[in-house]
């Protein structure tokens, strides 16, 4: 049987900045969180509902859902940003590196503590190098 995300209700219990959310972003986020976390069910168990309703709340907030302050900045064009004053303007461009992906916010940094002992393996990277074969003779070398 497939897993099933949390309804609407146990997430707004769990995540009150999100209380005037609307049923139609909760079902399209909430699905979208499904396709990650059922893919790793067993290995999640207990867990998954946790890593489902993080995930859900990371989606929404990077579409600027929420009363929190991580989805206003989303909302007003600001998520890339860490540090943004009005008086004399300083604004202060977070890395990159911490800022992408699941990193982006605060429910995608803790979906990704969950996540992380799960899906740690070799890492695989390209040289950028292609191996050059006149007229397709790999064997001629």
């Amino acid at each position: 049987m497939a897993y099933v995300a949390p309804d609407k209700a146990t997430f707004l219990a769990s995540f009150p900045a999100f209380a005037g959310l609307a049923d139609a972003p909760y079902l399209l986020w909430s699905g979208q969180a499904v396709l990650v976390t059922g893919a790793r069910e067993t290995e999640l168990g207990a867990q998954i509902d946790v890593a489902t309703m993080l995930l859900t709340a990371h989606y929404l907030t990077q579409q600027g859902l929420g009363s929190g302050a991580e989805a206003e900045a989303y909302a007003g064009g600001m998520s890339g940003y860490s540090e943004v004053r009005s008086a004399s303007l300083s604004l202060k461009r977070a890395d990159g590196a911490d800022m992408s992906g699941y990193r982006s916010t605060s429910y995608g940094q803790r979906f990704f503590d969950i996540m992380a002992p799960i899906v740690t393996g070799p890492r695989v990277t390209g040289t950028g190098t292609v191996p050059f074969y006149p007229q397709g003779v790999p064997w001629a070398y």
